[in-house]
C-alpha cells in the first residue's frame, strides 16, 4: 500500500543523534541499514512511520531530508501503479473489440453515396459497435454485390477499429440491342430461379424452381381461348448454379492498381506521352483552342509486384481467381460464393481447382413461328 512505500532518511551529526535513534527503537520503529558518516547518518524505513519519526525529531531538533527509496525503480508494487498497468493493458483491449468506423472508397463519390445507403438499408449498423455485431466478409460482399450488378468485387479492409469497403467495377461490355421480339425466353444452363426482370412475356417457371436447359422460362405467347396472342418475351431471368473450374498461375506476379483521377491540361508540341494514362473523359473545348491544347481527365495505373503464398488465399487468391472469371461471364453476372476445392503450390506455381456460386442471367430468345 502507500504508506509502506520505503524511505531513506538523512540526519545530519548531532551529539543528540542515538539518543534519537535509541527513541526510535523504544517506539518500536524498525530501521534498517542505518549507517554513520562524518557529515551525516541515513537509515531507511516506511512512510507509515513518518509521523512518529517527525514528532522525535523535534524532540531533538534534528535537520532531517526524507528520500523515496524506490525512486529509481521502473515498476512500484503500488495500488496506483498495478492500476495504471491495469487499465493501459485494458483499455486497449476493450478498444479493440469495437468498430469505429466504417468507410467506403470508390471511384466516384456516386458509387459510394450508392454503396452506403445500400449497406445501411441492409444491416442496419450505427458505428461504434462491437465486432460480434459486424457481419462476416462473404455476408457483406454478397449483399452488395446482389444489390449492384455493375461490381465485380467488394474488397473488405479491416484496421484496427476501421473496415474500408473498396468496390470494383465490373468490366465495361457492349451492349446488343434486339428490337424485334422473341416468342420464348429458354434456359441455356441448369439452374434454381432467384428473381425475374420482365418486360413482356408469361412466366412460366416460379422462383426457387429448377430450370433445366432448354426448359421455357418466358412464353411471348399467351393463350386466349382457342387463340393465341403474340406478344413476344423480352427481360432477364437470373438463376444460380456451381461452376467448377481448374487454375495455374505464377507466385510472382505483377499487377496494375488504378491510382487517383485527375485533370489536366496538355499543351500539344510540349507534353509528350512518357507512361501509361487512360483517359477517362476530354473537355469540349472551341476548334480553333483545341489545336494547341486539350483538357483531359486521366486515370493513371502503377505496377506492384506481389508474391502469393498460403497466408494470402484469402485476401489475393481467390479475389484474382474471382476476376478471372467474372471477366469471362456475361454482364449483370454475380459470383455469391467461393471455394477453394484443393490447393498445390510448388515450382514457383499455384495450381488446384475453386467452386463458384454464380447467379446469372440464363434466358435466351429465340424466334419461332408465332415470332414471323
Amino acid at each position: 500500500m502507500w504508506n509502506n512505500r520505503p524511505i531513506i532518511i538523512r540526519i545530519k551529526r548531532h551529539e543528540n543523534v542515538h539518543p534519537f535513534i535509541q527513541a526510535l527503537h523504544a517506539q518500536h520503529v524498525p530501521l534498517k541499514r542505518i549507517v554513520f558518516r562524518e557529515q551525516e547518518v541515513t537509515f531507511e524505513t516506511t512512510m507509515h512511520y513518518l509521523p512518529k519519526i517527525r514528532r522525535v525529531r523535534s524532540r531533538y531538533r534534528l535537520k532531517m531530508a526524507i528520500y523515496y527509496a524506490d525512486e529509481l525503480q521502473v515498476f512500484r508494487a503500488q495500488l496506483w501503479t498495478l492500476l495504471g498497468l491495469a487499465l493501459m493493458i485494458v483499455i486497449p483491449l476493450l478498444c479493440a473489440q469495437v468498430i469505429w468506423r466504417i468507410d467506403i472508397k470508390a471511384a466516384t463519390p456516386e458509387l459510394e453515396e450508392r454503396l452506403g445507403k445500400t449497406f445501411q438499408d441492409t444491416f442496419q449498423l450505427e458505428t461504434p459497435i462491437s465486432k460480434k455485431d459486424l457481419p462476416s466478409d462473404a455476408v457483406i460482399r454478397q449483399k452488395l454485390l446482389e444489390g449492384h450488378r455493375d461490381l465485380s468485387w467488394v474488397h473488405i479492409e479491416k484496421h484496427g477499429g476501421r473496415v474500408t469497403l473498396r468496390p470494383q467495377e465490373s468490366p465495361k461490355q457492349t451492349k446488343q440491342t434486339n428490337e424485334k421480339l422473341a416468342t420464348h425466353l429458354v434456359a441455356t444452363k441448369s439452374g434454381v430461379i432467384t428473381n425475374f426482370n420482365i418486360q413482356n412475356g408469361e412466366r412460366k417457371i416460379s422462383v426457387n424452381d429448377t430450370a433445366y436447359e432448354g426448359d421455357v422460362l418466358v412464353s411471348g405467347v399467351i393463350e386466349s381461348g382457342e387463340d393465341q396472342v403474340f406478344v413476344g418475351a423480352k427481360g432477364e431471368v437470373y438463376a444460380d448454379y456451381w461452376l467448377e473450374c481448374s487454375f495455374k498461375i505464377p507466385t510472382k506476379l505483377t499487377m496494375e492498381t488504378l491510382q487517383q483521377k485527375q485533370w489536366r491540361v496538355l499543351v500539344k508540341g510540349i507534353h509528350q506521352e512518357k507512361e501509361k494514362i487512360d483517359y477517362v473523359q476530354k473537355k469540349d473545348i472551341p476548334s480553333w483552342l483545341d489545336q494547341y491544347v486539350s483538357i483531359v481527365e486521366e486515370q493513371y495505373t502503377k505496377k506492384v509486384q506481389v508474391e502469393l503464398d498460403e497466408s494470402k488465399k484469402d485476401s489475393l487468391l481467390l479475389p484474382l481467381l474471382h476476376e478471372k472469371v467474372i471477366r469471362s461471364l456475361p454482364a449483370k453476372t454475380v459470383i455469391k460464393k467461393e471455394n477453394l476445392l484443393q490447393v498445390k503450390w510448388g515450382n514457383g506455381t499455384v495450381e488446384g481447382k475453386v467452386l463458384f456460386l454464380v447467379n446469372e442471367n440464363i434466358a435466351s430468345p429465340i424466334q419461332g413461328p408465332q415470332g414471323e
